[in-house]
């Protein structure tokens, strides 16, 4: 019996680490469709369209809102093999202007779209990307 305990041991040590790192391929995968279909959606638009349109604007905050959760429930030890995210740029993304959409605000939130939207998305699919690839 004890030699059974023994052999299910390292089974027991490596399913926490499947799981975070299953976990992290399922947010890996939200942030590049996420960030994709973003891309796709503001394909050729300039930042007078993407603000021209509160509908618009309200979709790709919504969708920076779900880049931004996914990217935050990472677990911080796989966050450190993806150095290609500009996990601080998540983490302070800002979402809503606090004193409504100032000039200020909308440059930042154009400037983070077109550079980390595009990095996240090209990191996220280089990692997703099986060995050899």
């Amino acid at each position: 019996m004890s030699g059974h305990a023994i052999l299910s041991r390292p089974g027991r040590r490596r399913r926490p680490a499947l799981g975070a790192a299953v976990l992290c391929g399922a947010l890996l995968g939200n942030l590049f469709d996420d960030g994709a279909s973003l891309l796709g959606e503001l394909s050729g638009a300039g930042p007078r369209a993407f603000f021209a349109s509160p509908g618009k604007l309200e979709r790709v905050l919504e969708r920076l809102s779900a880049m931004r959760d996914s990217a935050m429930a990472i677990p911080a030890e796989h966050r450190r093999a993806l150095p290609g995210i500009d996990w601080q740029a998540w983490e302070s993304l800002p979402l809503q202007a606090t004193s409504g959409p100032t000039r200020e605000w909308r440059e930042r939130l154009w400037r983070l779209v077109i550079e980390l939207v595009p990095a996240t998305v090209e990191e996220a699919r280089r990692h997703q990307a099986p060995p050899g690839r």
